[in-house]
């Protein structure tokens, strides 16, 4: 893809300048991820108002290994999006828009592909997350100057928000977005100087990237039919400085900032080496573009932080809840339905006499000492004490 490993004095880079100039490996490596990951999770989900969470909870909490690939693709597009803007900023310094104009112009065009698979799989699983993402959506979209009604009813495919919606944004993210990745990635191929350094430090990324999936479950929040007005609703985490910025600006301004402002930011950074001064304006661009992502998604997790009710709800299980539990009591605690039995929801259960943290554990191992019959059993011969507490300290906090 780029001729990443010549310095422009034309000699070879080597040392930490040649590890650094591998940012073209780690970027393919996670579009790699993400194409597979995704042909997997395609084969079973349902692209239905309907039927679309019910696909996401089972193959989080059925399918073998199901909860790590759709973590895997989840965090590997956040990822993606931080080590593309990586290199990104590596070709600006190496003059590429000028040297490398092929290479230069497919990255910037990438990072908008990129931004757009996000947004539109952040919908796919069809939680009270993802509604409420789509609304957001459907607001900047509605608001953009002149075009804002049209696009709205394109977006959504009518007048409101259907499984229209979410099988439009289903094709969006399988099958438009992948193809134009691809067809700009073909189109700027060039070899690789050092296809071993490349795949080395792209291995090592998807390495902590799988070990990071294993620690950190995909959140997955209550489905629109079981939320509850405590429900706080966070995006992803490459789009938390979008949301926050969104906070500082009059409603009439959202789509400038949200659609537009980006827009007219990839259109500079495509022709920018037609402009006057371009290593100045490309510098101020990226730099402050850089401090405004990071400072305005620092800003978020500080408002997280202090706010109790998003600590409360974006508070993943932990992965032996989703094993054992959440067939019976739902992945994040809102109950489930298995033939004719239905089994309760865990939300509020620190409400309840007798269900401390240690109650909780001690219930684990002997659920007839709390009068639980069956289908309620021990757990004492499956898991550790340490580990019950996890799941009880857990189900101790949901509201």
């Amino acid at each position: 893809m780029t001729n990443s490993d010549i310095a422009l004095n034309g000699r070879k880079r080597f040392g930490i300048a040649a590890w650094l100039d591998t940012t073209s490996g780690i970027v393919a490596v996670l579009l790699a991820v993400q194409f597979l990951t995704g042909i997997l999770l395609a084969f079973y989900y349902v692209p239905s108002a309907d039927h679309a969470f019910i696909t996401v909870e089972f193959i989080e909490n059925v399918l073998s290994s199901g909860a790590w690939i759709r973590s895997l693709h989840h965090y590997g597009s956040q990822w993606l999006a931080v080590f593309l803007f990586l290199h990104v900023v590596r070709l600006f310094l190496n003059k590429a828009y000028v040297e490398q104009k092929k290479e230069w112009l497919a990255s910037i065009v990438l990072i908008g592909l990129v931004m757009a698979g996000g947004g539109t799989g952040y919908s796919l699983p069809w939680d009270a997350r993802a509604f409420f993402s789509t609304r957001i959506a459907e607001g900047l979209m509605g608001r953009l100057p002149f075009a804002g009604p049209m696009a709205r009813l394109w977006l959504l495919g009518g007048s409101e928000i259907s499984t229209i919606t979410l099988s439009r944004f289903f094709a969006l993210h399988v099958l438009v977005i992948p193809g134009l990745i691809v067809a700009v990635m073909v189109w700027s191929w060039n070899r690789w100087p050092n296809v071993h350094r490349n795949m080395i430090a792209g291995g090592l990324v998807f390495l902590a990237l799988a070990l990071w999936s294993l620690k950190f479950q995909a959140p997955l929040g209550p489905s629109t039919a079981t939320m509850t007005a405590d429900f706080v609703p966070r995006p992803g985490a490459q789009f938390l400085w979008l949301y926050q910025s969104l906070k500082y600006v009059p409603g009439g301004l959202a789509s400038i900032v949200g659609l537009v402002l980006p827009g007219m930011v990839i259109l500079l950074l495509i022709f920018l080496r037609r402009l006057w001064r371009p290593r100045l304006i490309g510098g101020v661009v990226l730099g402050g573009g850089a401090l405004l992502i990071v400072g305005m998604t620092a800003a978020a997790y500080i408002s997280d932080y202090r706010n109790p009710r998003v600590a409360s709800t974006s508070n993943a299980p932990p992965v032996l809840y989703v094993k054992w539990c959440s067939n019976c009591h739902g992945g994040n605690g809102e109950g489930a339905q298995q033939g004719q039995l239905r089994f309760p929801p865990l939300t509020g259960v620190s409400a309840k006499p007798r269900r401390t943290v240690d109650d909780i554990v001690a219930l684990l191992k002997n659920p007839e000492a709390y009068e639980l019959s069956p289908p309620m059993r021990s757990f004492s011969s499956k898991i550790t004490e340490p580990e019950m507490r996890e799941i009880a300290e857990w189900v101790h906090k949901l509201r």
